[in-house]
């Protein structure tokens, strides 16, 4: 039996703002609450868990996400003794919100009764279930607290955006308590060590409540919601201009939309993260409001729905989680989870252009270099500038169309929240400082990839039937959107008299495999000069394709001899041709090691030297270790910002 008599206001007013209110099969999907907690539910709670997040009042009414365990972090610590009942055994430790919940219960005049909510996630299945009740009993002594409670609303979850890890129980945690600032000032910000850890998290679980009104309360009753939102590490942002308000991304889920649809009835929300390798704990509350459409598109580019949260107060603890993730196990982040997004004022060389006035991009030439490795060239319905380095972003929708809502997708997770935007570093454009037309995209054919998928087809087939073609594809009549460019991974500016904007001697640009396409574009750039640049250039590449990598950095310097200020590395296992004549090169045998880098320490390690990284994710951490070893730190060195 349903829990629920219907939408309450909150979230009626999100159905029509996404639209869903018109989407029949959606019209009581609030029937999937039940009023019964099923068995299955019971079992779960009370034999699988080391920890349940709840959401409580404090004695402002503000929620709070607060993370109950038992003593030692072991399953077992919740009991299901009858119908609809939970009993919680549970030792908090210092700076843990249940606190401020019991001396909001201690003030409380009325029955006794106070609202919970709560989520159950097994993190090492990415089985999850929720509930909401209220809490009839509480004895506390000291930091041991049995709580009974009642629940009214149940129902089960999906497991996107689950993070995969393995915990164990870990009763040696001793918690001490970083910061506890419960109420923020105007002006006052959240510390820098509170951000980072807001920005490395993966996992948060996302409290909030509905405080229903005298005339509602009958109909709709008050109640609390707890939810687990996860992503890629960084999928949360805070506002750098104020340092306190955070951005939930909303991402493709069940469209039940519970937690939005309290924030909208009453703008409160609690955030809670864990560093289940650490123990630490970060509880953040705040006044909260949901963005939709272009206002969110403006603040957090490419997303069409966020939470945001203009944090009030936080505590901060570390080593409190009493279990953690066993040594040696796989963090595995869910295959759902889309792009990390980054605020525009993030992003401050990123140009975002409305869908309403976004240009078009025409394919007008197709290179194929091997069976995975292309270049597509494309002309722009208007100008653009595209300083040596960054990134276009395209939308592709016009090719592939728009795609229908799934919930689920076991056999392709990745395009559930697939928007055809895609990004990639321009391997040529116009010269520096000058608009123009015409750009090209070199690309790796991504297995199983949708776009990359399209283009290579399309490539192939032009190959077999109409090869002429490929020089000159405008009679396909094949465009795209220009969504706009991105990037701060960018060739050093010169100034009118071809002197560097800041003192450096030495660039070092660092690819891997197909992490060369930025370097090729700063090549281009350079070349076209009159003069050559104040700096030496030292190019390290790692590559199995030597010879198409070598070739696109012939076109590059459009055919000129190789000039004195480059000196290039190859490292690889296979065979180099003799055509490249033009070009000279020191030839390695196999991987980048970190003995390269210790021979040349004045180069690599220097302070007038500044380096470039660009490669996939294991081939960039391989080598900030081993500059790491030189003395070189990670935030001396420019990487793209961008997610595939």
């Amino acid at each position: 039996m349903s829990a629920l008599n219907g939408w309450h206001r909150g979230e009626r007013v999100v159905r029509r703002k996404l639209g869903y209110d018109r989407i029949s099969s959606t019209n009581y999907m609030y029937t999937m609450i039940d009023g019964e907690m099923p068995e299955q539910h019971s079992a779960f709670y009370s034999t699988r868990l080391h920890f349940l997040p709840v959401c409580v009042l404090d004695e402002q009414q503000r929620p709070w996400g607060s993370i109950l365990a038992g003593k030692g972090g072991r399953p077992g610590f919740i009991n299901h003794p009858k119908y609809n009942t939970l009993s919680i055994n549970a030792k908090l430790w210092e700076g843990e919100p249940f606190f401020k919940h019991l001396k909001a219960r201690e003030l409380d005049q009325g029955d006794g009764f106070s609202l919970i909510a709560g989520i159950g996630v097994e993190i090492s299945t990415r089985r999850r279930n929720k509930f909401a009740g209220a809490i009839t009993k509480t004895k506390a002594k000291g930091n041991e607290v049995n709580i009974e409670l009642f629940v009214n609303e149940a129902l089960g979850n999906c497991p996107k955006y689950i993070t995969l890890r393995d915990l164990a129980p870990y009763p040696s945690a001793s918690c001490i308590v970083l910061e506890d600032r419960p109420q923020l000032s105007v002006g006052e910000r959240l510390s820098d060590e509170s951000i980072a850890f807001v920005l490395e998290a993966d996992t948060v679980f996302f409290g909030t409540t509905y405080q229903a009104t005298d005339a509602e309360s009958s109909e709709y009753p008050s109640h609390l919601g707890m939810n687990h939102r996860g992503g890629r590490t960084g999928f949360m942002r805070v506002k750098p201009s104020d340092g306190r308000t955070v951005i939930l991304p909303d991402f493709s889920g069940n469209r039940i939309m519970t937690s939005l649809g309290n924030v909208e009835a009453t703008p409160l929300a609690s955030l809670t993260f864990i560093n289940f390798t650490t123990g630490d704990i970060l509880y953040l509350t705040g006044e909260a409001r949901n963005v939709y459409g272009p206002e969110a598109r403006a603040i957090m580019p490419f997303q069409d729905t966020f939470t945001e949260v203009y944090v009030t107060g936080y505590t901060f603890v570390r080593d409190a989680f009493p279990a953690r993730v066993k040594p040696g196990y796989k963090i595995t982040p869910s295959p759902y989870n889309p792009p990390v997004r980054l605020l525009a004022e993030e992003a401050t060389q990123t140009t975002v252009f409305a869908q309403e006035e976004q240009p078009k991009a025409l394919l007008t030439r197709i290179t194929l270099h091997n069976p995975t490795i292309a270049t597509f060239e494309w002309e722009s319905s208007l100008p653009l500038r595209i300083s040596p380095g960054q990134a276009i972003i395209l939308g592709f929708k016009p090719l592939l169309g728009s795609r229908s809502y799934q919930h689920m997708a076991p056999g392709r997770p990745s395009s559930i929240n697939d928007d055809f935007i895609r990004t990639w570093t321009v391997s040529s454009a116009s010269p520096v400082s000058s608009d123009g037309r015409n750009f090209a995209l070199t690309m790796r054919l991504k297995p199983g990839g949708v776009v990359t998928g399209a283009l290579f087809n399309l490539a192939r087939k032009l190959a077999e039937h109409r090869r002429d073609m490929l020089d000159d594809c405008r009679a396909l009549s094949l465009s795209v959107d220009i969504v706009g460019t991105s990037g701060e991974f960018i060739l050093p500016e010169l100034t009118a008299v071809g002197s560097p904007a800041k003192e450096i001697k030495h660039l070092v640009w660092i690819a891997g495999g197909i992490g060369v396409t930025p370097f090729l574009s700063m090549l281009a750039a350079l070349s076209t000069t009159s003069s050559p640049p104040p700096w030496d250039i030292t190019f390290v590449i790692s590559t199995r394709e030597p010879d198409v990598i070598l070739s696109l950095i012939t076109h590059a310097l459009g055919g000129k001899p190789c000039p004195s200020y480059l000196v290039m590395h190859i490292f690889t296992n296979t065979a180099v041709s003799g055509s490249h004549a033009d070009i000279h090169f020191a030839t390695h045998n196999g991987r980048i090691k970190s003995s390269f880098f210790d021979e040349s320490k004045g180069v690599f390690g220097g302070a007038d030297s500044e380096l470039f990284l660009c490669g996939s994710e294991p081939f960039e951490r391989s080598v900030l270790e081993s500059l790491g070893k030189l003395g070189v730190s990670s935030g001396k060195i420019h990487r793209e910002g961008f997610a595939y």
